[in-house]
């Protein structure tokens, strides 16, 4: 049976970002679980070649949303210690 794919209209990525993204960096959940523990660990995703940190974009909020991917957000805006 196939599986059933839903889609994230721009406009609900759109009001995702902008309701409750406060920090470009994110966190990205691992694809494997950890051999030993069985669990799934979130890291920071880096580019391959600079080895800095990627910024969240809408690409990857749709992707969230989809269900492709898992990733952490950081609530707390740091210029103002406050979240959305």
């Amino acid at each position: 049976m196939p599986m059933l794919r839903l889609r994230a209209p721009a406009s609900v990525v759109a009001d995702y970002f902008r309701l409750l993204v406060n920090r470009r960096a994110y966190t990205l959940q691992s694809n494997r679980p950890h051999p030993e523990s069985g669990r799934h660990y979130y890291y920071r995703p880096k580019d391959k070649k600079t080895g800095q940190g990627l910024s969240l974009t809408l690409d990857t909020i749709r992707r969230h949303l989809e269900g492709e991917i898992t990733i952490g957000l950081y609530s707390i805006n740091p210029a103002t210690q406050r979240s959305k």
